[in-house]
């Protein structure tokens, strides 16, 4: 464990140096889990892999030194101009291309991939219909035959409310109500379930799940309202006065809530021929 990382949990959120230490050992538990699961799975694949929802290029980064073969291309798929432009910028690695698009008709002839992959977005998936399936359709077209699409997302597997037993999970919420503001569909939390049926509805086969407990982050309250607190200005710029309402309810329900994480499923499912 790096002490140093106990000293900005300290610093930053005013955790007690202890408590930061059992959190950091359980992130290293996980992290070790979750490459010890993705490596499986990125080791049967050889052709280019398919990024879904790139964004700021974190996963983008840990799939390019910690998944990816020597020479194995990589399309980052990103819908948002600024985002995908800023992503071309900041990394350069010839195995990447930045591809500014969304997900349901991808630029990318059939059979392209070997693996498609989503981490953390299907869930603030946001459409005029919900249609998560329909969006997904094209991603596997470029599948090639035994190629695998995977997900890796956040679920309420475990909570009986998890809007009331969960602070993070009360959060979940709020992306469902700002896409409402909108008129529009967020496809929200759901369980581990709910991916193994959307992957069987893409005409997957060989279906996966792992579950991994992530570990609670003690200052996830004070840490979340002051990140959206900064963006306060941005969403009423956004989605108008409306979201005032939304936000000031969120940190009601955060007073009464404990910080406990969700859980992360891995699914995974093989495109027959």
């Amino acid at each position: 464990m790096d002490e140093q990382q106990v000293e900005r949990l300290v610093k930053e959120h005013g955790l007690e140096a202890e408590a930061a230490r059992s959190y950091l050992s359980a992130a290293d538990e996980y992290n070790a889990e979750e490459e010890r699961i993705l490596g499986g799975v990125f080791g049967q694949v050889s052709g280019p892999v398919v990024e879904l929802g790139a964004g700021r290029g974190e996963f983008t980064r840990e799939l390019l030194g910690n998944y990816l073969k020597p020479g194995q291309r990589l399309y980052a798929v990103e819908r948002l101009d600024t985002a995908a432009a800023k992503l071309r910028e900041s990394i350069t690695d010839e195995r990447l291309e930045v591809i500014n698009s969304d997900s349901v008709r991808l630029p990318l002839p059939d059979g392209a991939a070997g693996l498609v992959v989503s981490r953390a977005a299907l869930h603030d998936f946001v459409s005029d219909d919900g249609d998560v399936a329909a969006a997904l359709r094209d991603c596997v077209r470029v599948l090639a035959p035994d190629g695998v699409f995977l997900v890796y997302d956040k679920v309420s597997d475990g909570f009986a409310d998890v809007e009331r037993e969960s602070a993070e999970g009360r959060m979940e919420r709020m992306n469902v109500e700002l896409a409402a503001l909108e008129g529009r569909k967020c496809w929200g939390l759901h369980r581990s379930g709910d991916y193994r049926a959307l992957l069987e509805d893409l005409g997957l086969g060989e279906i996966m799940l792992t579950l991994l407990d992530t570990p609670d982050f003690p200052a996830y309250v004070g840490m979340t309202k002051k990140t959206i607190e900064e963006k306060r200005k941005a969403y009423v710029k956004r989605w108008g006065n409306g979201v005032n309402g939304i936000l000031d309810g969120l940190y009601r329900d955060f007073d009464t809530l404990p910080p406990r994480a969700l859980p992360m499923v891995i699914a995974w499912g093989r495109k027959y021929d």
